[in-house]
């Protein structure tokens, strides 16, 4: 069905919280899921529906700056467990989510921080009364892919969002130059806001900087699944696949995901490297 690409930024001034301390990090993804589970949870009184919600965490923007955002991917779908049956909805009311996202983030923050946070936290209400920026836009042919021909199903978000999941902050075609006897290094980024090209030129050092502190912790998860998307809800999906009519051209059972993954990760072995690169 149609995803919705979401995105949740943080205000500048709450960057250097989660700089500090990235254990916050957590709190980020638990607003969002928050957010997104409150939004759809009012839509009937007599019903308890269940979104499914997938998060990507960005920690970095073009320039290398320290900038945590969540991307994520909401389907407008909603399942009720109780009548077994699934409703679409399309519409995300941005006022709502701005100031949910806000509330709840600062919420959270809070409890983690302690009551030395509260003075940043009422300064935060008074300079964003409109809430924090999100992103929520419905998936259309626009700049916020740099893919101008993806289609409108699911495949343009997830190659989008896990190009940045799956790969340094900073792609080597980048780097212009690398000077040794100077030790100074040359690259590039193109602004979102003008799309200029800014070259930097600074000291190795400080360029290296710029590149650890994106390096997750040991165990982090940058992806995380919520909802019927969750590791949890394995069967609850397959039922949904169900009640949809897509079992019948395509098969998503538990044990032919898990086969496709294995013949996935099999091609990611050194052997099967030798093999594809020496034929030998």
């Amino acid at each position: 069905c149609v995803h919705r690409h979401c995105v949740f930024t943080i205000p500048e001034e709450l960057r250097i919280y989660f700089f500090k301390d990235s254990s916050l990090l957590n709190c980020l993804f638990h607003s969002v899921r928050d957010v997104v589970f409150r939004m759809f949870s009012k839509i009937n009184k007599t019903e308890n529906f269940t979104p499914g919600l997938i998060c990507v965490l960005h920690t970095f923007g073009r320039d290398l700056k320290w900038n945590p955002h969540i991307h994520a991917l909401v389907p407008e779908l909603i399942y009720s467990p109780d009548k077994d049956s699934f409703k679409f909805f399309t519409h995300f009311n941005f006022t709502k989510l701005r100031k949910t996202f806000q509330y709840e983030l600062l919420r959270l923050i809070e409890e983690k921080v302690g009551p030395s946070f509260k003075r940043a936290k009422s300064i935060l209400y008074k300079d964003h009364p409109k809430g924090f920026y999100v992103h929520a836009r419905t998936q259309k042919k626009d700049e916020e892919f740099e893919n101008k021909d993806h289609s409108n199903d699911i495949n343009a978000c997830i190659t989008y969002n896990m190009r940045y999941a799956g790969r340094p902050c900073i792609a080597e075609s980048r780097i212009v130059s690398y000077d040794k006897q100077t030790n100074i290094v040359h690259w590039f980024y193109h602004d979102h806001e003008d799309e200029k090209r800014y070259d930097v030129i600074e000291s190795a050092v400080e360029f290296i900087k710029k590149l650890i502190i994106h390096i997750p912790d040991p165990h982090f998860r940058n992806i995380r699944y919520y909802g019927f998307y969750s590791n949890a809800s394995r069967k609850e999906l397959d039922h949904i696949h169900e009640l949809l009519g897509i079992r019948k051209h395509k098969d998503y059972s538990r044990k032919t995901r898990q086969q496709k993954r294995q013949r996935k990760m099999n091609k990611l072995r050194y052997r099967t490297h030798l093999i594809d690169s020496f034929n030998r």
